[in-house]
């Protein structure tokens, strides 16, 4: 381990292929599940990195980047196998978050954030699984954008769960996000969005302080606002438990082999969730799938290309490192009535850190359709603007 624990053990020499370009002289790192040339990826567990082979060539999103005259400086540490929403790993040492002091800094992508945190890189490339761009950003006060995993190149991401994992990343500012984006996703529909749709029921169960400060956010938006209570509690806890269920039947199933062998060299949250998994029977896939179908059909009939979803990114701010291993199990409960819905749906997400909750770093976030990912950072623009 480096001794900035964010970093991971195995040595990665810097690159820079150009001096110029959109991306110039910006510093970023990857999690440990992108593919760096001649470097394995750990995923976050000691054992499984010393049975994988080193990458042949970086992840095309990588050079992508690479190409627009960024420099890389970094593979860091995230949550084992990309499952943890916290930022706490047992294997390693604790992350500190320097921008919530005395908590955690929240995960998968817990070393990338904190490798922006600290200033060490201006962008933090990682994925997100249920939540795990989004969740850290929000823990440590940083923008945080979940891509359509449909408008990016996943090729060279290892992670377990490939069909429901998106790429993000997060950075400082709007500007760092929303260049990355033109760099790795389509061109969004020349349609220039109208209205932001408020899920007002969802944001019934966040502080008051949140409360007040987002009717004065509200307030200086550019566009249309519609409240809504179009997405119920009962919809975001189907939500919750469809993805919870198919993120193991198609996630942690992957490991199953791998785990029997290994039982004693993983975390006590990867042991929770494989007991869950042993649990299942095959209707609670089928019924699964028809709820995730569901919730598909209700947020489908909310946006088009004219219209945007504002959300919490979840209600909670960031846990006390006090927490233990049972506790942030069933926060994560939580977090995935929020979280899961973009997940389910492969949408873009964007957290924003307008507000702070007993000054800890909280925010919103704002989701469009699929495909809209640069138009949704285009918005969040237009909107701080006009604060």
């Amino acid at each position: 381990m480096d001794e900035q624990t964010m970093y991971v053990s195995h040595e990665v020499e810097s690159q820079q292929w150009a001096f110029y370009g959109l991306l110039e002289n910006k510093k970023f790192v990857v999690s440990d599940c992108i593919d760096i040339k001649n470097t394995p990826n750990g995923q976050g567990n000691p054992t499984w990195l010393l049975e994988q082979k080193k990458a042949k060539e970086n992840a095309p999103a990588v050079d992508l980047i690479l190409k627009k005259g960024a420099i890389f400086v970094g593979k860091t540490q995230m949550d084992e196998f990309g499952f943890g929403l916290h930022g706490h790993n047992p294997h390693y040492a604790p992350i500190p978050n320097k921008n919530s002091e005395g908590r955690f800094i929240g995960g998968s992508s817990s070393g990338a954030v904190a490798a922006v945190v600290n200033g060490d890189a201006d962008i933090g490339l990682g994925i997100d699984f249920g939540g795990g761009i989004r969740v850290p950003a929000l823990y440590a006060g940083l923008y945080g954008f979940k891509a359509s995993a449909s408008a990016v190149n996943m090729q060279g991401i290892d992670c377990i769960a490939k069909e429901d994992t998106s790429l993000g990343w997060v950075a400082k500012n709007l500007s760092d996000i929303r260049k990355v984006a033109t760099v790795l996703t389509p061109m969004s529909p020349l349609v220039t969005v109208e209205r932001i749709v408020v899920l007002d029921s969802l944001f019934a169960d966040i502080p008051e302080e949140a409360k007040t400060k987002l009717e004065t956010l509200i307030k200086s938006s550019p566009y249309e606002v519609i409240r809504s209570k179009s997405i119920s509690k009962i919809i975001t806890t189907k939500a919750a438990e469809s993805f919870k269920v198919l993120s193991a039947t198609r996630g942690l199933r992957n490991l199953e082999l791998w785990y029997e062998k290994n039982k004693a060299a993983v975390g006590n949250e990867i042991k929770m969730q494989m007991k869950w998994l042993a649990s299942l029977k095959y209707k609670d896939e089928r019924i699964a799938l028809e709820q995730r179908e569901l919730v598909i059909s209700v947020l489908e009939s909310i946006l088009d290309e004219k219209t945007l979803l504002l959300m919490p990114t979840t209600a909670n701010i960031a846990p006390p490192i006090t927490a233990t291993d049972e506790q942030l199990y069933k926060l994560n409960a939580q977090i995935l009535k929020y979280t899961s819905l973009a997940s389910l749906a492969d949408l873009p997400q964007l957290h924003l850190p307008w507000f702070t909750v007993n000054d800890s770093p909280w925010g919103i976030s704002l989701v469009g359709q699929k495909g809209m990912d640069r138009q949704l950072i285009d918005v969040a623009i237009r909107w701080q603007g006009n604060q």
